[in-house]
């Protein structure tokens, strides 16, 4: 039926132009954006799911650039560091040759000063951004909050959607040749009144204690290094029957050297490793018949306790005696004058292989940091690869599947258009008719 009011075909022509023309947008849209998810609308759940994980790439490559910046610091310790070795081996060197009769002193004395300039040079010059690991407001020989660093390492985002930022700690305690108060690698040891270094002894100076069962042990106050140098001496009895336990730096490596995070640097760094560290020279180190009782506990509390045979005895702990083969002071390296008629060489050279021995264990501390941030570096640049692949699978567009689309579509409008037109002629042959 041929109406004059209503053109039917006209109406479906237009209808099918009309959704042809929104179809040809969205497809344009994903030709020129490259995206077929480019708005909420297209498909929420994606187009969430990828801004969320662009917002991180965002953050992985500040991440990124964190890490640049820490192998930097790292690297610039490190070259500090290694020159520092160097130097150390030529300054026992020079300080072997002055033991000789016969040589001039003077003549090598102006050579170790000429290196403890240089030694002080270096660690003053091994700065970056600010930070310099080899010189330090520390105080004390410890790794006491105040004695660390941190390296932005990594940007994680757990299944609740919380996101955190991953650090690899620097223990600038291992690092740092001279210390503000003393207490670096190349210093003597601050004066303990200022409550630096050895300072109670984890608890243990003035200690004393007895009872039956679990005995309360020392409360661990800091941590502390027992050196080569450092004896402690404790003795106790379990019933009628008496004993010693000796605490020295192979006693402290024994119990903690080799573990993850520990050198065999005679470091107490926590409650737990004091317990380790008494565990070992009260009971470990003794042979099973010799063997009294044993230290246990850690984090927050230690405690002793007798073996089982003697579990019903009296504990008395008598308080510790503390000796060391060097002054208390120790030894500065900036201090040592070969020309002093009353110096110790054999006690100088000791302190200088000590000295020399810590410098190579923060060479290996910082040569594993570095490591560690090359191999997140490369971890990262691959997270972020896969994170902008897997985005793409979610919303970028198959270009050539939406060429093809919009060159179907530009066909299928053309047609429309001419079917548009086709029905409106209709109204012209009714005209025909009045003719």
């Amino acid at each position: 039926m041929s109406s004059i009011l209503t053109n039917a075909g006209a109406a479906s022509a237009l209808q099918m132009l009309r959704s042809l023309d929104s179809q040809m947008l969205g497809t344009q849209r994903q030709v020129a954006t490259g995206l077929r998810v480019d708005q909420a609308s297209d498909n929420a759940a994606y187009w969430s799911i990828a801004t969320t994980m662009r917002s991180d790439t965002g953050a992985l490559s500040a991440v990124q650039d964190a890490l640049g910046l820490g192998a930097a610091k790292v690297e610039t310790a490190y070259e500090g560091i290694a020159a520092t070795t160097d130097i150390l081996a030529a300054f026992m060197a020079k300080v072997v040759s002055a033991q000789q009769d016969g040589i001039d002193k003077n003549k090598i004395q102006e050579e170790l000063d000429q290196l403890k300039q240089q030694i002080v040079s270096i660690s003053n010059s091994a700065s970056f951004a600010g930070q310099n690991w080899l010189r330090s407001d520390m105080q004390g020989q410890t790794s006491e909050a105040g004695a660390k660093t941190s390296v932005v390492s990594s940007l994680n985002r757990s299944e609740d959607g919380t996101v955190s930022v991953g650090t690899i700690d620097v223990d600038l305690s291992k690092l740092a040749l001279f210390k503000n108060g003393g207490g670096g690698i190349l210093q003597k040891e601050p004066d303990p009144d200022l409550g630096y270094g050895l300072g109670t002894l984890g608890g243990m100076v003035g200690f004393s204690t007895s009872g039956y069962g679990d005995v309360p042990g020392p409360a661990f106050d800091q941590p502390f290094t027992i050196t080569k140098f450092d004896v402690i001496t404790v003795d106790f009895s379990v019933g009628t029957s008496n004993d010693t336990f000796v605490i020295t730096k192979s006693v402290v490596d024994q119990a903690l050297g080799g573990q993850a995070g520990y050198g065999f640097d005679g470091d107490i760094e926590s409650a737990a490793d004091w317990a380790k560290v008494l565990q070992q020279a009260t009971f470990l180190n003794k042979a099973p018949s010799d063997a009294l009782l044993t230290a246990q506990g850690g984090a927050p509390n230690i405690f002793f306790r007798a073996i089982i045979p003697l579990a019903a005895e009296l504990i008395t702990v008598q308080p510790p005696v503390h000796t060391r083969t060097l002054p208390p002071e120790g030894i500065d390296i900036l201090d040592i004058d070969v020309t002093d008629p009353d110096i110790d060489f054999p006690t100088i050279t000791l302190v200088l292989d000590e000295m020399q021995q810590k410098v190579i264990s923060a060479g290996a501390y910082l040569g594993s940091l570095r490591s560690r941030i090359a191999m997140q570096e490369a971890f990262g640049n691959s997270l972020a690869d896969s994170l902008d692949r897997g985005v793409g699978r979610l919303v970028d567009a198959n270009m050539s599947e939406a060429s093809s689309r919009l060159k179907a579509l530009q066909v299928q409008q053309q047609l429309a258009t001419q079917s548009l037109s086709i029905a409106n002629s209709d109204a012209q042959n009714i005209l025909s008719l009045f003719r």
